[in-house]
């Protein structure tokens, strides 16, 4: 019984593999037509190449010229042409990271605040902090609200900011 069952299944299992599985012939077709469709034309960089390539295109980090042998030097390095550039996406990180750190912070204290006022409330047998307390708990929430809403929006900011980074080609070592 058990032979028949397990059968069935690789019988099953193999009918479903040859029906979805796909040529190579179709693959190799989309992919040309996929790339057919592609607007901007990339270069391919080659050891032949590598020398003629205009500065500042991006291609590359080091700049040097071919020595038409297939080898590269950097003897006549340059400077990076965008580490300033680099290097003002990371204060701009540091500044995000601290504007989320304190708001943060601030969104801590406020919500102690609101739980020891929430903690006054239940333990006090004075009537009137038992009405005048809830005024200050309501107020208190409200604040904790709107300070948790804003961390949540500069958190968002910076996952936004790192996406925005990684479209400019910033090295993910200028953000941290």
């Amino acid at each position: 019984m058990k032979k028949k069952f397990i059968i069935f299944y690789l019988i099953i299992i193999l009918i479903v593999t040859i029906g979805l599985s796909q040529s190579l012939v179709d693959i190799a077709k989309r992919e040309r037509e996929r790339r057919k469709k592609i607007k901007k034309k990339v270069p391919v960089i080659t050891n032949e190449t590598v020398g003629k390539i205009k500065k500042g295109k991006g291609y590359g980090f080091i700049i040097g010229k071919s020595s038409g042998d297939g080898s590269f030097s950097n003897s006549e390095y340059s400077e990076i042409p965008e580490k300033q550039k680099y290097e003002e996406w990371g204060k701009k990180y540091k500044r995000l990271m601290a504007e989320i750190k304190a708001a943060e912070e601030l969104f801590r204290k406020e919500k102690k605040e609101l739980d020891d006022l929430i903690f006054r409330f239940k333990i006090t047998n004075n009537p009137n902090e038992k009405f005048a307390l809830p005024h200050e708990i309501s107020k208190k929430e409200k604040e904790v609200a709107k300070l948790n809403e804003r961390v949540k929006k500069l958190k968002k900011d910076l996952e936004n900011f790192k996406e925005r980074a990684r479209r400019e080609a910033i090295p993910p070592g200028y953000l941290r």
